[in-house]
């Protein structure tokens, strides 16, 4: 399956069961995502959403809708069985049309048609990335998942191939369904406002994402070492939660490099604050060895910021047209991309240009109403 219908595709409101434990705690992309499409699913097309929670329910807007129903549930230890066993009988009897899974797994005897979104497949591509147990528990059980949905949500062509390569008699269920840009964040603030409130006078260059080994920070702390010699007042803030299997001391290695007074390692921000970074940005870069979408290097084209990517997918098939791409260990590359959109102020504008018009092609609006196509044909499957 690959055409996706725009039209929500069901004559009557839906209820939509939804595992919402990603809003919960410090909700990082999968949140966001999961976020937008709830908002879609009420404000937009009108369908009630029962969202399902361990304890005690997130302060999440999105969840204050009045077709919005909060389940909270209680705890079990793992997730993996508050999943199974918790949240099916719940599930069942909540009178729902259909299921949505918005984070790789979902119950795999629940009774009702369930889809999953599945963001990449790093855990079997990259299994080096984590610590073998934690490696093994992914792979089972996303297996188990994408055959146990009725249909299975792949956020980038890329992705979808990886899916279809990997479990062939899963491959007509399987439907690409992309991001949406910056409808998430707060209105853009004022630069010199934001660059204020963050301290700023140099160029700021920024990198945002939850901290793997993939990622290749150490990289990118080299080539910013190799910027610095052209632009000594540079800054590269790092922004995401550090959870590499491999141990990894970000400030450690920016001392060891002589870079301690130039990289910040912000860790996780709060939507404001990743607005006033998008504003105060310069150039944002995102290197990886493997990228389900990217929905930062997006946000950071709307946000007006031009982008450097790594030559892997799904970065460079998604945002090559508008990005600068460099190879992903080539720190001299990456460091003389980053300098030239730094440098170069009609290659700077040329490029914001063409991330924002890159961007515009993607709404989560769009995304929601494709999704709830999708619900609503695994429904009527039922």
């Amino acid at each position: 399956m690959t055409d996706v219908p725009v039209a929500g595709g069901s004559d009557r409101p839906l209820r939509i069961g939804v595992d919402a434990r990603e809003l919960q705690g410090r909700p990082t992309g999968v949140g966001r995502y999961l976020r937008n499409l709830i908002r879609g699913f009420t404000r937009d097309l009108g369908d009630t959403v029962v969202a399902y929670v361990v304890g005690r329910p997130p302060a999440d807007p999105v969840l204050e809708h009045p077709l919005v129903e909060v389940r909270p549930l209680r705890r079990l230890r793992p997730g993996l069985a508050w999943q199974q066993l918790s949240l099916p009988p719940s599930a069942r009897a909540s009178r729902l049309d259909v299921f949505f899974a918005p984070a790789y797994t979902c119950p795999w005897s629940l009774g009702i048609p369930c889809v999953t979104t599945v963001h990449d497949l790093s855990f079997f591509a990259l299994p080096e990335d984590f610590a073998w147990q934690e490696g093994l528990r992914r792979r089972l059980t996303v297996a188990a998942s994408i055959r146990a949905s009725a249909r299975v949500i792949a956020v980038s062509d890329f992705t979808r191939r990886e899916i279809t390569s990997r479990f062939p008699a899963e491959a007509d269920r399987v439907v690409t369904i992309p991001h949406g840009a910056d409808d998430d964040l707060p209105e853009p603030p004022r630069r010199d406002e934001a660059r204020a409130r963050l301290g700023l006078r140099g160029p700021l260059v920024l990198t945002v994402g939850t901290v793997f080994g993939r990622r290749r920070l150490p990289v990118l702390l080299r080539a910013i070492g190799r910027v610095r010699t052209r632009f000594p007042g540079v800054r590269l803030d790092v922004v995401g939660d550090v959870r590499a299997h491999a141990p990894f001391d970000g400030p450690a290695l920016a001392r060891r490099l002589g870079l301690a007074d130039c990289v910040s390692f912000t860790g996780f921000v709060d939507e404001a604050g990743l607005a006033d970074r998008y504003a105060s940005a310069d150039a944002a870069v995102f290197l990886s060895a493997y990228e389900g979408f990217g929905l930062p290097a997006l946000e950071a084209m709307a946000r007006g910021v031009p982008v450097v990517v790594s030559d892997r997918p799904a970065l460079n098939e998604i945002f090559g047209e508008a990005a600068l791409v460099a190879p992903l260990e080539d720190e001299v590359a990456i460091a003389d991309a980053i300098a030239r959109l730094l440098s170069d102020q009609a290659l700077h504008v040329e490029r914001v240009h063409r991330g924002r018009n890159l961007a515009a092609r993607y709404s989560w609006t769009l995304a929601a109403m494709q999704t709830r196509a999708v619900l609503a044909a695994a429904a009527r499957e039922r």
